[in-house]
């Protein structure tokens, strides 16, 4: 009786699906042999693929990750039903072959090389994007950064922007791009163009964070009709996009281009520009708002981001972690006028006292696109190789109207904070516009 007792229970081993099955064999499916820029990422993920002794696709099993140049997204995996795993490969800063090893228990690992080319863009030139918006216009302004970890996401870097054909503010509605590079920007696939439209008013100013512990960009953003109010809407594919939340309001003009920045879970930023009556008022200031979850915000309290004969307009703010100091990037304007002439750089140790340059950091006439207005901009900085990558926005007068557009700059860290790039006369930058802005963005 023992016998068949024993006899049945290895049959019905043998024929448990459910018992456990170890890894046999680790397979590079997809993704060696990519060429990328220094600091890209590559546009393919890698992927492996895990079976057992029977050939089976494996589930469940860790795939532990390594890579000789830049970073791997996410950090650690684990096989899904088809016994597959993936991650995107983003570039670091040097040029050269590179190497990522996946590996699974003691099988033999999976081998995967790319080659990184020099970036694309020369210290301290100006190149023009294109941008394909949905107008089909290629005019744009309120350029927005953010760094997503890959994941769900086609591309590690978004830009946020819109759309502002010759100050037509009907089509100022915020639209989301990614980038394998700093210059060239397109549509993760399936995504919406632009995020989203107006229900009366216009959208603008939008701004994107990226939260790590639910993998989400968050877009924040304002609607412009008899007041000003801030929403916020989520995604974490860039394809799909939730439903608008508004989290703080103002009456007109007194909540402009906000910038939010989150150092933790609990610790939310808010800076916004108080225009006053708007482009005729005499003055403009900035306040800060903060928040422990990025939607219930505290009222304004004051900023001291001052700049000697000009008041700032339009700004973007980061947490520099590798330096512990915030970061400041605004455009600034003249007294009754929105017709902004230049952008300063200031920094700071709290987010409320700041330190500004009295250089500005471009200014108009710098490039023809930009031959009368430089508005607001944003920022990347790279620890690793101490670079900034800026993206401009501006405008120039054709005669009839203003046409937009932006630029990307890559500058040397050290170069923009030399001293002697520090002070400047601001005479040139007190010429009054060839126009008045009718609308301003």
């Amino acid at each position: 009786m023992r016998p068949r007792v024993v006899l049945f229970l290895t049959l019905a081993l043998a024929c448990d699906s459910t018992a456990p099955r170890d890894p046999a064999e680790l397979r590079a499916s997809s993704g060696d042999g990519q060429v990328g820029r220094v600091g890209t990422t590559l546009p393919a993920p890698l992927t492996v693929t895990v079976v057992d002794t029977r050939g089976t696709p494996l589930r469940g099993a860790k795939v532990r990750w390594t890579v000789s140049g830049g970073q791997l997204a996410p950090r650690s995996t684990v096989t899904d039903a088809e016994g597959k795993a993936q991650v995107r490969w983003t570039l670091g800063v040097t040029a050269g072959a590179l190497q990522a090893t996946a590996a699974v228990a003691d099988l033999d690992p999976a081998v995967f090389k790319a080659t990184a080319l020099e970036s694309e863009l020369r210290y301290d030139e100006l190149y023009p994007l294109k941008v394909p918006t949905y107008d089909g216009s290629g005019q744009v302004v309120h350029p927005d950064y953010a760094v997503s970890s890959g994941g769900p996401f086609q591309y590690s870097g978004h830009l946020a922007i819109t759309p502002y054909p010759f100050g037509d503010p009907h089509w100022e509605n915020p639209s989301v791009f990614g980038g394998g590079s700093s210059l060239n920007w397109r549509l993760e696939e399936g995504a919406p163009n632009p995020i989203l439209t107006p229900s009366a008013g216009y959208l603008s100013d939008p701004d994107l964070v990226y939260v790590a512990e639910t993998a989400e960009l968050w877009l924040y953003y304002r609607e412009v009709t008899r007041s000003n109010v801030i929403h916020l809407v989520r995604s974490r594919d860039g394809v799909h996009w939730s439903s608008p939340v508004q989290v703080a309001s103002a009456p007109n003009h007194e909540i402009i281009s906000p910038t939010v920045v989150r150092r933790g879970p609990k610790d939310w930023w808010m800076w916004a520009v108080n225009g006053g009556p708007g482009c005729e008022g005499a003055a403009a200031s900035v306040e800060v708002r903060h928040s422990e979850d990025g939607e219930h915000w505290s009222p304004p309290g004051p900023v001291d981001l001052r700049q000697a004969s000009f008041f700032p307009w339009h700004i973007d703010v980061q947490w520099i972690a590798a330096r512990n100091e915030f970061w400041a990037l605004y455009n600034v304007k003249l007294a009754g006028s929105c017709a902004t002439p230049a952008v300063f750089l200031a920094t700071s140790p709290d987010g409320v006292n700041w330190t500004p340059r009295d250089q500005p950091l471009l200014a108009k006439g710098s490039i023809p696109a930009f031959a009368d207005v430089v508005y607001r901009s944003t920022l990347s900085y790279d620890p690793v190789s101490d670079d900034i990558v800026f993206w401009y926005s501006g405008a120039r007068y054709d005669g009839h109207a203003y046409v937009w557009s932006a630029a990307v700059q890559r500058r040397k860290r050290e170069d923009v904070f030399h001293p002697s790039n520090a002070t400047s006369d601001p005479g040139p930058l007190l010429v009054p516009p060839p126009a008045e802005l009718e609308e301003w963005p």
